[in-house]
């Protein structure tokens, strides 16, 4: 089995395809012309393009002038096929970078296949953030609280985008401890759009010794105002 599509319709923009792994899984993309050969099938490109419909227009629009440069896929666990060259294990993410038609940013969109080669699919928030999905999930909730202290009486938000801003953290001020360290936190802004406005909240994320990752909504959220012309 493997997740129902539409009929394949072709992305508004072109996308280049390319291929890169963690440390120490190079032998995966050594041998693996699989990937490259089912990344580029009408049936990828008609799932990628089912995926991409979930994103509401506040986070991604189709327009004229929209552009992306290609996309990037990135193993998150060694991925394996079948005869027929689908994946039966394994799970990876593609980036979509895309600017042009009001919000620049990047789409993340997760997949994990399994035995029966059914392909299991997830839409991350947007953006650079660090967070994994499951992180990703539970960020959601702390920056909705933020932001509903400027927005009192919006009761819906959609995340526009994150930027991840670095490791170590601004508020106390925390330095980072190196990439060695395996409780290295960082922080982000994600960017959050309802009811007409715009805000920007900073979150922290903060690796603990016995297991996970707490995640700090410190405050200061703020409104991003229109332009003026």
């Amino acid at each position: 089995m493997r997740e129902a599509v539409r009929a394949f319709v072709p992305l508004t923009v072109a996308v280049a395809i390319s291929v890169v792994l963690p440390v120490g899984a190079q032998a995966q993309v050594a041998n693996s012309p699989q990937m490259q050969a089912f990344t580029k099938s009408q049936f990828y490109g008609g799932l990628i393009n089912s995926i991409l419909s979930r994103f509401p227009a506040t986070v991604f629009q189709r327009c004229p002038t929209l552009v992306s440069n290609g996309s990037q896929v990135t193993l998150l666990s060694p991925v394996t096929f079948g005869a027929d060259g689908y994946p039966n294990a394994g799970s990876w993410k593609q980036t979509f970078p895309v600017s042009g038609c009001g919000n620049d940013t990047v789409l993340n969109l997760y997949f994990s296949a399994t035995a029966d080669e059914k392909i299991n699919t997830a839409v991350g928030v947007p953006g650079s953030t660090h967070a994994d999905l499951t992180l990703q999930r539970d960020g959601v909730m702390y920056a909705n609280t933020g932001a509903a202290l400027l927005g009192k009486n919006c009761k819906a938000y959609d995340v526009k985008n994150t930027r991840f801003e670095g490791y170590g953290l601004p508020k106390p001020a925390t330095p980072d401890p190196g990439p060695e360290s395996h409780f290295r936190p960082w922080w982000e802004t994600w960017t959050l759009v309802g009811c007409g406005a715009t805000i920007d909240v900073p979150i922290d994320f903060v690796p603990q010794e016995k297991g996970g990752t707490q995640i700090i909504q410190p405050g200061g959220a703020t409104e991003v105002l229109p332009k003026t012309p």
